[in-house]
């Protein structure tokens, strides 16, 4: 009878210990939190990078025209004043105002230059006057000297050869130094012809600087070229448009008045992930301004010349992205995060980041559970996003791995692939 018993007792307690330690084996996931189970999947690799919406087309408010001319010596001019940042103006509508300061100070420079360049014109044309009627008059006294030394050698006839040739020689002698007079008075003619020619033309230009600088005086009141709503333009540092901003020829830009029908989102994508970037790729976008929306977006356009990022230390390359805006108002200058899928591989063996650990001797390996038993587990990765790696050697789906090294991890037997 007790034989019977314990025939009975035995294999129900070996059914029991088996249920327990298969428990323990297969436990979820959930109830282990440092263990994650390797999944089959989609696997994405993916470029992400802040951003910002632009528009692709937009109308722009530059400076002055006039400004923009070299012979106007201001290098820049500070906004006073600017409306704010999306009002919505109609055409002519006030925009900004920019300093007057350097315009004044130059207009009086420019205006004592005109009364110097008055006097100087006055000065050459008296010159020219007085220096002219002299040179006539030293003419003239020749023509007399002239018609003197010829009576002299019409009355030499009753005289000796000698005297005969010398009143010839200082006839020909007053002819020479009535041509040289003449001569003379042709140039002095023409140097003061032309010295007040220079005169003139300082004048001139001096009333077309002070006629640019009354305009720009005019036009320092900046007003919209079109309707539109406005959007600060960026400066040289990266920085947008605000009072006290400088702006000058070089960075002409005041504001925008952009088309919301051609909004992008745009992106500057680090020197070292520009290779995987094409047009074409298609773009997961998520705006601050709308956090519980994703809009789709698709690269529309690549710069082929990388910048310098202001205050980071490597090179970036613009990227636009034409984004779908899903029925939903989105404005410039709203922030954008953008995820480019470069590639999407399916039937991938995943695994997070985390779980992943790296060594000289075996290179990337896994802590992975065998049972009630832990190894670690040498693999090999080809890919990798901002959460996961995508397996192809070492792993398969449904096997468990730690995310954090267990206790006495150094001791634990390595399975190499």
């Amino acid at each position: 009878m007790k034989k019977n018993l314990w025939q009975l007792i035995v294999p129900l307690v070996l059914v029991v210990v088996t249920l327990i330690v298969y428990a323990i084996s297969t436990r979820e996931t959930d109830k282990e939190p440092d263990i994650v189970r390797v999944e089959r999947g989609t696997f994405e690799i993916v470029v992400s990078g802040m951003g910002e919406l632009e528009a692709l087309e937009s109308t722009q408010i530059m400076i002055p025209d006039v400004l923009s001319n070299r012979s106007i010596r201001i290098r820049s001019l500070a906004i006073t004043d600017i409306v704010r940042e999306g009002t919505v103006v109609k055409r002519g509508d006030y925009v900004a105002t920019l300093d007057p300061g350097d315009v004044e100070e130059q207009l009086r420079t420019a205006q004592d230059r005109l009364e110097m360049y008055l006097n100087n014109l006055e000065r050459a044309k008296i010159d020219s006057s007085l220096a002219l009627s002299d040179a006539r008059d030293q003419i003239r006294q020749a023509l007399d000297l002239i018609e003197d030394r010829k009576i002299r050698v019409e009355q030499s006839v009753y005289e000796s050869g000698a005297v005969q040739r010398q009143a010839q020689i200082n006839l020909e002698t007053a002819q020479r130094s009535h041509g040289q007079r003449v001569r003379n008075y042709t140039q002095i003619k023409r140097r003061h012809e032309l010295s007040i020619q220079r005169a003139l033309d300082n004048l001139e230009n001096q009333e077309e600087e002070i006629a640019m600088l009354e305009q720009l005086r005019r036009d320092l009141r900046v007003t919209a070229p079109g309707p539109g709503l406005v959007v600060y333009a960026r400066g040289n540092d990266g920085q947008k448009i605000r009072i006290g901003s400088h702006v000058s020829r070089w960075a002409p830009l005041i504001a925008t008045l952009p088309d919301l029908s051609t909004l992008q989102s745009v992106v500057y994508v680090k020197e070292i992930d520009i290779s995987k970037i094409s047009e074409g790729l298609p773009v997961r976008i998520r705006i601050d301004a709308f956090p519980e929306e994703q809009f789709r977006g698709v690269i529309k356009r690549v710069a082929n010349v990388g910048q310098e990022m202001p205050g980071e230390f490597f090179n970036a390359f613009k990227v636009e992205i034409e984004v779908d805006p899903q029925g939903k108002t989105l404005l410039p200058g709203m922030s954008s995060t953008n995820h480019i899928v470069v590639e999407s591989l399916r039937e991938s063996v995943i695994i997070p980041r985390l779980a992943v650990f790296k060594s000289d001797e075996y290179g990337m390996y896994v802590y992975k559970r065998e049972g009630l038993s832990v190894v670690r587990q040498q693999i090999e990765t080809s890919g990798e996003n901002d959460l996961n790696y995508r397996v192809t050697a070492g792993l398969k789906p449904g096997d468990r791995v730690f995310i954090q090294p267990p206790s006495k991890a150094d001791g634990l037997r390595m399975v190499s692939l």
